[in-house]
């Protein structure tokens, strides 16, 4: 009898007790790799997601345009999806591969975060102390010697990254803050239920 009881105790709690069965259950719940891995492919197309949402709405639709920290940013969201996209597919075994895997992560989440700083930095300056204005992001790219210097000279902003465009009541590199630290969140959490995992 008390075999039969304890069988049928969950649907019992979920008919009487609804909140606390689920908050048990998440709380319970184990991190497994495949968890894992749904996380990093939904967060690394979330990433793409960012750029097509940039592009098609806030670019052609809202009319704004986006200066080269916005468009290094728009570089650091791809890098992102990229990588978490690679682990989330291949998800490498080797102990070498993981590390590789965990340092590319990190670089590119890192990268956004400084050039979402940078973007923010430039936009609280005074006045007369904001850069001129330079090429924009393409024409850049082509006048530059190299890609490698292009993107170093792009990153150093100009006077239109001042430009404080705003969207639902914030300026776009906030945004852009706010979804690279939500993905170095992602990473630490998926990271360290991994490690754990493996101890």
């Amino acid at each position: 009898m008390a075999a039969i009881l304890a069988c049928y105790a969950p649907q019992v709690e979920f008919c009487y007790y609804p909140r606390r069965f689920f908050v048990t259950r998440i709380f319970t719940m184990t991190f497994t790799d495949t968890h894992r891995r749904i996380v990093l492919a939904v967060s690394g197309l979330a990433s793409w997601a960012s750029i097509a949402f940039a592009y098609y709405y806030l670019e052609k639709t809202l009319y704004l345009t986006p200066c080269n920290l916005c468009m290094m940013q728009r570089l650091a969201f791809a890098l992102i999806g990229f990588f978490f996209l690679l682990d989330a597919i291949f998800w490498p075994q080797q102990l070498v591969a993981r590390y590789l895997m965990r340092l590319f992560k990190y670089l590119s989440v890192f990268f956004g975060i400084g050039l979402a700083a940078r973007h923010l930095y430039i936009q609280s300056l005074p006045p007369d102390q904001v850069p001129a204005c330079g090429f924009d992001f393409y024409t850049m790219m082509d006048r530059a010697p190299n890609v490698f210097k292009g993107l170093i000279e792009a990153m150093h902003g100009d006077g239109d990254c001042a430009i404080p465009d705003t969207f639902l009541g914030l300026r776009i590199p906030v945004w852009s803050m706010i979804l690279f630290i939500g993905l170095l969140v992602i990473c630490v959490v998926c990271e360290r239920a991994k490690r754990q995992r493996d101890y």
